[in-house]
């Protein structure tokens, strides 16, 4: 073979190698180029989360949106903050990766058991749902909570979630624990009577005849019409008679 040839067979060896060095360079390149898409980063799924920093939380009815705004209202907290605290079952869930769950309850009583406890105890009110949530009952909690605070007693009674509702409401809006004892026997809701207490005082009519026409058909927006609440003003609370005293129902 001449010495021309083998010079060729060798240069053509030569830039064979080269170019494949060059090939992974330029995947690695190419993958850094901005605009390619990122690769799908895989989590585990079913993770139920709070997304309310990046987007709007789930809509409330009429009715729950006024509970929220009432428990702000009657214990100086945030909205938000209360907000994030209340999961009604009529509320969407949202699923996404790689979050943390909320700690939620999702009825009322129990939503205004657990701020009393937090702000009579001092308490972040996620700890105290934390709590209830894995099966805690409120004496314990209570009992929890009281260690070494002077006069602050423990609350004991299976009935606190009751006697939380009635507490608040009574004190909110100045009606007679019976009163809304009654309501309750007749099968309303908390949330009910809460809007018809709340439609009542701002109308300036008796609550009675709200109830009564509401127990007929009427929905809250008829009735809110015939006595000239405007649809914005219809799930605002208006300003507590009494807030909280720091004393536990």
């Amino acid at each position: 073979m001449s010495k021309k040839l083998l010079f060729a067979v060798a240069l053509i060896c030569v830039f064979t190698f080269i170019d494949s060095l060059a090939v992974p360079a330029f995947g690695i390149a190419e993958a850094l180029t901005p605009g390619t898409k990122a690769p799908e980063i895989k989590t585990s799924p079913g993770v139920s989360v709070d997304v309310s920093i990046t987007a709007p939380a789930p809509k409330l009815s009429l009715e729950e949106t006024l509970l929220v705004g009432a428990v702000a209202s009657f214990f100086g907290m945030d909205v938000k903050v209360v907000a994030n605290l209340y999961s009604p079952p009529s509320s969407p869930t949202v699923t996404v990766e790689a979050t943390i769950p909320r700690t939620t309850v999702s009825e009322p009583r129990v939503l205004l058991s657990a701020v009393y406890m937090s702000q009579y105890y001092e308490e972040d009110p996620v700890t105290v749902i934390d709590m209830k949530n894995k099966g805690q009952d409120w004496d314990d909690i209570a009992e929890q909570k009281g260690k070494g605070k002077k006069a602050k007693p423990k609350k004991k009674g299976s009935n606190f979630e009751n006697d939380s509702f009635i507490a608040f409401v009574t004190s909110y809006y100045d009606v007679p624990p019976a009163q809304v004892e009654k309501w309750l026997s007749l099968g309303m809701t908390e949330t009910e009577i809460l809007f018809a207490l709340n439609l009542a005082s701002r109308a300036n009519a008796n609550v009675n005849a709200i109830i009564n026409e509401w127990r007929k058909g009427e929905s809250w927006e008829a009735i809110g019409r015939k006595y000239k609440i405007s649809m914005d003003d219809l799930a605002k609370p208006v300003a507590p008679r009494k807030k909280f005293n720091y004393v536990l129902p």
